[in-house]
Formats: structure tokens, C-alpha cells, sequence
């Protein structure tokens, strides 16, 4: 089985060049975009800067999320708690006087 002229060629356009390669013909429609030297240094105290403005911000919305963290570990070591009493031998003696199945 012979190969097909697609399989045997190799990228399209010139033999020579490849994709991205600039020596050849320039074209139009092509935009180039650079950096200002003026933003080059646009964050250089952002550490320092971060410290305080951000503990300013994550201040105000420590409520937000303090709130319902606390509430949601509370109710998670209540029932961790009182699984832990009812698998224990107290638990189970405990169910059976109160009418309870033993499991």
C-alpha cells in the first residue's frame, strides 16, 4: 500500500520555513504587542502592600465565614460525640433501658 500525497507532505506553505518563523515575506495584518517599560515594575511592594490591605479586607469579611465555619464544626464534634456514645458499651446499655434495640 502506497502512501497518500498528504501523508508524504509536510506543513503547508514554503518548504523551508515553519510555523512562527519570521525570516521569510512579511506579512500584513500581523499586530505585535509589548510591554510598557513604565509597567515593568508594577507590583514591586506587593507583599508589603498585601499585609496590610489585606488583613483590612479579610477583617471585614471574617463574620462571613468564621460564622458558619464554627457553627459546622460544632454540630460535627456533637454528632461525633454522640456516635461515639451510642457504639460504646454505656450507649448500648443506655438503649436498652430506655426500650431501645440492641444493634
Amino acid at each position: 500500500m502506497r502512501p497518500t500525497l498528504a501523508r508524504q507532505s509536510d506543513m503547508p506553505g514554503p518548504k523551508n520555513l515553519w510555523w512562527g518563523d519570521k525570516s521569510g515575506v512579511r506579512q500584513r495584518g500581523i499586530i505585535q504587542y509589548s510591554i510598557s517599560p513604565y509597567q515593568v515594575k508594577a507590583a514591586p511592594h506587593l507583599i508589603r502592600n498585601y499585609l496590610f490591605n489585606g488583613y483590612r479586607r479579610l477583617s471585614g469579611e471574617l463574620l462571613f465565614f468564621a460564622i458558619p465555619f464554627a457553627l459546622g464544626y460544632g454540630v460535627y464534634a456533637w454528632a461525633k460525640k454522640t456516635d461515639h456514645y451510642q457504639n460504646s458499651k454505656a450507649g448500648h446499655i443506655a438503649a436498652m433501658e430506655h426500650g431501645g434495640e440492641h444493634h
